[in-house]
């Protein structure tokens, strides 16, 4: 994983959006596919087995994550340190981010969701930090020593799963998922049930 590649990558993070669209980042493919419930592709970001950090490719992209006026946001983190932002029939906007430590940059954006203020949180895994950021990508916060944060969520009441950790919007945390390990992927129910990846294959 990485820089140097990730040609094992494949389907790393799957995301549902609000009006239940099925989104499929394909890192090692370079791509983020819209599905609709049928599974029937709808749009495409990126090209297909074309690696680049246009305006139109991504170089190993991580997750997707949904505004609340429908923009579309792509972490393109293992290849690049950038958050690319789209509007939502796909249009590039703008980009953010390079390789580094300091304010709006990143060592590994792994991670991208978009809170109901437009807020865009963003886990800097290899940092071992969350930033924020408003929805044109000023930096705003971060969050030090989350640890190496691989998966993301926010919860139907308003506070954000990070790996095993709930957190409120400010960052503080407020409780543990007991038995949770190291969580890569995260997701919510309509009922407020929260699923954990991890890594030891249990979920």
């Amino acid at each position: 994983y990485g820089a140097p590649g990730c040609t094992s990558c494949g389907a790393h993070s799957i995301r549902v959006d609000p009006q239940g669209n099925i989104w499929v980042v394909d890192a090692a493919g370079h791509v983020i596919y819209k599905l609709n419930q049928d599974g029937k592709e709808i749009m495409r970001l990126g090209r297909k087995g074309v690696a680049g950090t246009s305006n139109d490719t991504f170089n190993l992209p991580t997750d997707v994550a949904f505004a609340p006026n429908g923009d579309i946001y792509v972490s393109d983190g293992y290849g690049s340190a950038r958050v690319v932002k789209f509007s939502r029939d796909g249009k590039y906007l703008l980009e953010w981010g390079k390789r580094g430590n300091g304010p709006g940059e990143f060592m590994l954006p792994h991670n991208v969701v978009v809170d109901a203020q437009g807020r865009v949180y963003v886990t800097d895994r290899d940092n071992q930090r969350i930033e924020v950021f408003d929805a044109n990508g000023k930096y705003v916060t971060e969050w030090k020593e989350t640890g190496g944060v691989s998966g993301m969520v926010l919860t139907n009441d308003g506070n954000i799963v990070t790996g095993a950790v709930l957190r409120d919007l400010n960052g503080k945390a407020i409780g543990r998922f007991p038995d949770a390990q190291a969580a890569h992927g995260a997701a919510v129910d309509k009922a407020g049930s929260v699923y954990l990846a991890q890594l030891s294959g249990i979920v």
